[in-house]
């Protein structure tokens, strides 16, 4: 069965999952705990406990069922200078406190940087932390509660190729008037030595071969990446963002090497608007790509849009009513075959000052693949039905 972004994509939905709220997230912010507080520091406490129960999220019965929806635990420190400059640092782990997939936690690292800021000079962060291409652009459309968009440019990409939070990297973002402009780089992870072992993915044949599989960085190593972007808010509740993405690998000798190519890059650009008169959310973005999703050369161009709309106390007590939409649709330039298509309809309840949130959405997929010319060539159904999630939150 051939590999396509898409397939590579799917592999890659619980941590899309994970942080497919973050932006709605802002907007309903729990208080964090503060642990320790006095005029110059301050360390606060903060996280989620999110679950949902999905119905059909794969296209068969065995995946109903209870996931992890994007548990954390962030901690947070800062320290205020007399000089208007703040320092400060942010850990933040994800996990699986139910053990939902087996008998471990699954946790994993988010966040891990320190940096300075300042009203004047603007912000500079080194560690693991969000692209400028998620920071940007891709915020506007990554709104559902669960499901999310999976068709944006950072979402197709690993750490490796400065993903969505890429790590070993430094960022400089600062504000003048109407414009946000920021720059990122990430650092080489060294050389790969002939013979070097898979960076993150140890694929073997049944007689312990290695497997060379595009879309899971096969035997290549970052040289380095780096973004460029901003963002202009003319008014009107309006905000424009755009990023360009320039990436390059090396591969190691032999087997390691897919199609020969020993030093391949990828390049991508982003570009989006975000709309928010009063009650209303309206989001677009469009994007391209080439060998962001996978080392076979292959231009991925993307299209998002979001809609959503909140009544404010309408359920009384329990909070605010929230209905929203989504569309998104990723096509491959040299296979047009290959497409990434995903239509989302929620509705939502925020309460308690935006410490509860309990989501219902439901999503259709019609992804379609490519077959080899082994198979005769030609497009086919590569995920095409429905799923439908109960998602629950508890913000700390």
């Amino acid at each position: 069965m051939p590999r396509t972004a898409a397939n590579y994509l799917l592999t890659r939905s619980t941590l899309a999952v994970a942080i497919g709220i973050a932006s709605l997230g802002i907007a309903y912010q729990a208080s964090a705990f503060t642990a320790f507080e006095n005029e110059t520091n301050k360390f606060t406490i903060s996280g989620r406990f999110a679950y949902s129960y999905d119905w059909n999220y794969q296209g068969t019965s065995k995946d109903t069922g209870l996931n992890n929806g994007g548990t954390r635990i962030n901690l947070a420190y800062e320290h205020y200078f007399d000089n208007g400059w703040t320092g400060f640092a942010r850990w933040e782990e994800g996990f699986d406190a139910l053990f939902t997939t087996g008998e471990n936690d699954d946790h994993f690292n988010r966040y891990t940087y320190v940096g300075v800021s300042n009203p004047t000079y603007g912000t500079l962060t080194i560690g693991r932390q969000d692209s400028l291409m998620y920071d940007y652009v891709d915020v506007f459309t990554d709104i559902p509660w669960n499901f999310t968009d999976y068709t944006a440019q950072s979402w197709m990409a690993s750490d490796l190729k400065g993903g969505t939070r890429p790590s070993r990297s430094i960022k400089y973002s600062v504000d003048l008037g109407k414009f946000t402009v920021g720059a990122m780089y990430g650092t080489s992870y060294g050389h790969i030595k002939s013979g070097d072992p898979v960076y993150n993915v140890n694929n073997t044949d049944a007689n312990g071969n290695l497997i060379a599989t595009p879309g899971q960085d096969y035997g290549y190593k970052r040289k380095y990446f780096y973004e460029v972007g901003g963002q202009y808010r003319p008014g009107y509740d309006v905000t424009l963002g755009a990023v360009f993405h320039h990436a390059k690998f090396k591969a190691g000798d032999g087997e390691t090497a897919i199609n020969g190519n020993k030093s391949p890059s990828s390049n991508g650009w982003e570009m989006g608007a975000n709309w928010t008169p009063g009650n209303w959310m309206v989001a677009a973005l469009a994007g391209e790509s080439r060998n962001h999703a996978d080392f076979t050369g292959h231009t991925w161009r993307n299209y998002d849009t979001f809609l959503s709309y909140t009544w404010p106390k309408l359920l009384g007590p329990a909070g605010d009513l929230q209905g929203y939409a989504e569309y998104s649709y990723a096509e491959d330039r040299k296979e047009k075959e290959n497409t990434i298509e995903r239509s989302i309809l929620g509705l939502a309840s925020i309460s308690f000052d935006g410490h509860v949130i309990v989501a219902l959405e439901h999503m259709w997929m019609d992804d379609t693949g490519h077959r080899s010319a082994e198979n005769g060539g030609g497009k086919y159904d590569l995920y095409d039905h429905d799923a439908t999630t109960l998602f629950v939150r508890y913000n700390y």
